[in-house]
């Protein structure tokens, strides 16, 4: 690939130490890495899968680095990394469970991390000795093919990257920037240390900017999560650049990691405006969903701090004034609450007034989401990180309620019903005032309800679409190409060759005198 650069600029005056190769547009091409630990299917990995996507889209070279990925159709991880459009690999998964007897995930989810990072800079290693006589039959090259994510070898070389992007966990970035020498780009998707399992189901409910109330348990916690937690704030302070995804996520980081004294950039998520708003036509075996009745529809995880609870009582209230009207509440089970064997695969012989999907289907919430009889989204969670249902509900065309508080403020916008700019509307978690505005959606006429889905596919196209994302992530991982001094070269860096240094030296003299005796 031949290095154009823009007119009159050399390279050298625009990214001193590094040579990026351009395309013709002028436009810079990067060699782009993402570390993420598990790549499922939650919020985190659509983020990271869309954000990849995104970048292969504006010219960019991408490659998934995962300790777990679920190969095949039937595999539970998003159809991009399993049908090719993303090169996923999997490495460094043997050595560390996902827990121990159900806890301790944090610390094992650190080691595995770690564990993928060695494997990543081993390859990247072995690159750099691959023209050595004795190397060279060896290590295979970077363009060896593979059939699956899990089809990795421990002799297989890696080209080095422009950037990598890490999130969800910051342990591994000193070592891929120092051991490594990469540039980071580290997206914080919230404070790890606020979403500790053990922490009471109540707090989720509260806001995390405020301090949490005194208890015994929770400082034996605090006393166990002192050391990752210090882990945590020390590590992500070591990235070139820190984004977040969202002004309140934002907020959060700033008071959780107060020492760092920086300000990360918010990259909101996003989705692809193109996939909703059409006409779904029913899979095979999902007819029973369709109905003509009037349909408000929840889409959460089944556990507390969603609050599917506040949905269920306001709809009670609203149904008093509207008998017809349904509710589908659909999500994933917790499964500490549900066992397989208490949950009907059946579908109902009459329409319930109220139905509990469980492990809803992607065609099943395409189908709910366009369907005309569906009305409004009822968004529960309060003091959500960003929250993406309520972009793919106004994608699709409708209004959403939502609590007042955390992301859904920065997505969805309530001006008042009157206003031709709203796209739902954002209340407090009360049930009877979450019944009224259920009410008041409901008594929009057909045409100004359609106005206010209208206005929401408007903000979906403009501030959170696929090209939105594209552009952010592209000027971060060019901004943290660029900067010019080298990564040997920085203070962090030399304090870590001065301690190797002084061990080494302390060692040495240990082991002499020993000898000496």
């Amino acid at each position: 690939m031949s290095e154009v650069f823009p007119p009159d600029v050399t390279p050298e005056k625009v990214y001193p130490p590094i040579s990026l190769t351009y395309n013709s547009d002028g436009q810079p091409q990067l060699r782009i890495a993402f570390i993420h630990p598990d790549l499922g299917i939650g919020g985190a990995e659509r983020l990271v899968v869309d954000a990849a996507v995104a970048l292969q889209k504006r010219g960019h070279h991408v490659e998934l680095f995962t300790s777990f990925h679920e190969d095949g159709p039937n595999g539970r991880s998003f159809e991009e990394t399993r049908n090719g459009t993303l090169q996923v690999h999997r490495l460094g998964d043997w050595l560390f469970p996902q827990s121990i007897a159900g806890r301790f995930t944090i610390v094992c989810a650190i080691l595995r991390q770690l564990h993928l990072t060695f494997s990543f800079l081993l390859a990247s290693l072995l690159y750099h000795f691959s023209d050595l006589p004795l190397f060279s039959s060896f290590v295979y090259p970077a363009s060896h093919p593979f059939t699956s994510s899990a089809d990795w070898s421990s002799r297989r070389q890696l080209l080095p990257f422009d950037v990598l992007v890490v999130d969800q966990l910051s342990a591994s970035v000193p070592l891929l920037r120092w051991l490594g020498q990469n540039r980071i780009v580290f997206y914080c998707h919230f404070p790890d240390l606020l979403l500790s399992p053990s922490r009471p189901a109540s707090h989720a409910l509260n806001d995390p900017r405020a301090p949490r109330p005194w208890s015994l348990k929770g400082q034996i916690r605090t006393l166990y999560r002192r050391p990752i937690d210090a882990l945590e704030e020390t590590t992500t302070g070591e990235a070139d650049k820190i984004l977040v995804n969202s002004e309140f996520t934002g907020q959060v980081f700033e008071r959780t990691f107060s020492g760092l004294m920086r300000l990360p950039r918010v990259v909101y998520p996003s989705v692809d405006v193109h996939a909703y708003g059409k006409e779904v036509k029913p899979a095979k075996g999902d007819e029973w969903l369709m109905s003509d009745q009037p349909t408000l529809l929840s889409i959460n995880r089944f556990e507390a701090k969603k609050d599917v609870a506040l949905g269920v009582a306001a709809f009670a209230r609203a149904q008093n004034d509207h008998k017809n009207l349904r509710l589908i509440v659909a999500g994933e089970p917790d499964a500490s609450l549900y066992s397989a064997a208490s949950i009907s695969s059946t579908p109902p012989t009459t329409p319930p007034q109220i139905l509990f999907l469980l492990n809803m289907t992607s065609s099943q919430k395409s189908l709910l989401l366009s369907h005309p009889s569906t009305l409004a989204l009822l968004y529960t969670p309060s003091f959500e990180h960003f929250g993406i249902v309520p972009l793919e509900a106004m994608a699709s065309g409708l209004p959403v309620i939502a609590t007042n508080s955390g992301g859904p403020t920065e997505t969805v916008l309530d001006d008042g019903l009157a206003s031709p700019a709203t796209t739902g509307l954002l209340r407090s978690p009360n049930e009877k005032l979450w019944a009224e505005a259920i009410k008041d959606l409901l008594e929009l006429s057909p045409e100004r309800r359609k106005e206010v889905g209208e206005q929401g596919k408007q903000r979906v196209r403009d501030r959170f679409s696929e090209e939105k994302l594209g552009e952010e992530m592209e000027k971060a991982c060019c901004d943290a190409a660029s900067i010019g001094k080298p990564i040997m070269l920085e203070t962090g860096f030399s304090k870590l060759l001065a301690f190797v240094g002084i061990g080494l030296f302390v060692g040495t003299c240990g082991v002499a005198a020993v000898l000496w005796r």
